[in-house]
């Protein structure tokens, strides 16, 4: 894909419109990436000189403990930006970035973005509404995982997901195994609460496709 494009795209998610100035901007301090499956793109604690725009593919965001284990942050869809904390704390990726499937990326210059914020205030307001927007969905996962049970936090996931689709109909995003570690259930678990959410006619399964059959806000 042209950088160009993948500029335009990141300017209209970042800034609300592909404004002629922001994109020339954009594209003189970035540059493309591609990486395979399962190649890492950052690890935690590196120094962290990019921010990244997903154009295709999917990326995993995770922390691990010292035994190898893994937390799932945050799965990184096409149209998604990420790693803009650096923008604002430190210079230290807080989490690893892997990619799920060979996945493209616009790398962003962090310190010359945030030069260009200062120059555009309205880029800056833009911005402050995506980490807001962000940050209310991490504290919705976190109170996911605190209080509510297994069934409740995936038919709260899939109502995320049917808010960014539009749809009845929705594709996951990574596969079930990925899936699983993101609400904190075994694999196991996982496929059992499916058959039960089927044998229920909440939902129908083709795959990574899943048809919601009842509005969700009722269960």
């Amino acid at each position: 894909m042209k950088k160009k494009i993948v500029v335009e795209s990141f300017s209209r998610h970042f800034c609300g419109d592909a404004d002629t100035e922001i994109v020339s901007l954009i594209s003189d301090i970035s540059h493309m990436v591609s990486i395979n499956k399962r190649e890492m793109l950052f690890l935690e604690g590196d120094e962290g000189r990019y921010l990244y725009y997903l154009s295709s593919g999917s990326i995993k965001l995770f922390r691990s403990n010292e035994e190898g284990k893994e937390a799932i942050i945050r799965f990184i869809e096409p149209g998604d930006f990420f790693a803009e904390l650096i923008l604002f704390l430190n210079n230290r990726y807080p989490v690893t970035a892997m990619a799920i499937e060979p996945s493209v990326l616009l790398a962003i210059d962090a310190k010359k973005l945030f030069d260009c914020i200062q120059g555009h205030p309205e880029v800056a307001m833009k911005l402050i509404a995506k980490l807001t927007a962000k940050t209310q969905y991490l504290i919705k996962m976190v109170e996911d995982l605190t209080l509510a049970d297994v069934r409740k936090r995936f038919l709260n996931y899939l109502e995320h997901l049917n808010e960014k689709s539009n749809g009845e109909t929705i594709t996951l995003p990574v596969p079930k195994g990925e899936l699983s570690l993101l609400l904190g259930i075994s694999p196991e678990t996982f496929s059992r609460l499916l058959r039960k959410l089927v044998e229920d006619d909440i939902i129908e399964v083709d795959g990574k496709k899943i048809s919601i059959l009842v509005p969700l806000g009722e269960e």
